[in-house]
């Protein structure tokens, strides 16, 4: 039987289950996370999430949708303004799209990606169609590029800040976002013309 809640109330609940995702799995990771801790967080029944999410691994789709928009619609405000925008503009706004505050992507373990690999396979989430598409899809919205780029080195790029991410722990850390910014630094050069 579906809950009766309000347009609003659903909305507000729905925020604050997105929220919660995002404290849990700096907490205690994505892995670990389950929907009984996530209803709790939230003050609501562990049913009642089944009335926003059928699973948790919607629910976790959930979650990095909402952050692919918010930094979707960064981007595509910025294209829009300017109709195409720099190279250089393009790799400042992916930049910060990295910073773990905007990218929950940025805060899994090793353990986190295992889990989340087996469990979004099934959307393209992992796969090099998906990453290829997704990709041309903002390389087309950038001026400055290389006639010649090769789009899966871009796309390695990205992955070797998840990789170094996965690992953090394994890092020195007070300079960890340095090295972030130099992989940027090297995307750039790359990809300018």
């Amino acid at each position: 039987m579906p809950a009766n809640f309000t347009e609003e109330q659903r909305s507000e609940i729905r925020k604050k289950l997105i929220d919660t995702g995002y404290e849990l799995i700096r907490e205690m990771g994505l892995k670990k996370m389950k929907v009984s801790v996530i209803a709790q967080r939230t003050d609501i029944a562990t049913g009642t999430f089944y009335h926003f999410f059928e699973s948790k691994e919607d629910y976790v789709a959930a979650l990095i949708d909402e952050q692919g928009k918010e930094w979707q619609g960064q981007f595509f405000t910025l294209v829009q303004t300017n109709g195409k925008i720099s190279l250089e503009q393009a790799v400042r706004c992916l930049r910060e799209s990295f910073r773990t505050e905007h990218n929950i992507l940025m805060e899994l373990t090793l353990d986190d990606w295992v889990w989340l690999k087996a469990h979004r396979t099934k959307d393209g989430l992992f796969s090099a169609v998906h990453d290829v598409k997704e990709t041309m899809q903002y390389l087309s919205c950038i001026d400055g590029i290389r006639p010649d780029l090769d789009i899966r080195i871009i796309i390695n790029f990205f992955k070797a800040i998840y990789s170094m991410a996965q690992n953090r722990e394994t890092f020195f850390k007070e300079v960890f976002e340095t090295n972030i910014d130099m992989i940027f630094e090297c995307m750039y050069n790359y990809a300018k013309a």
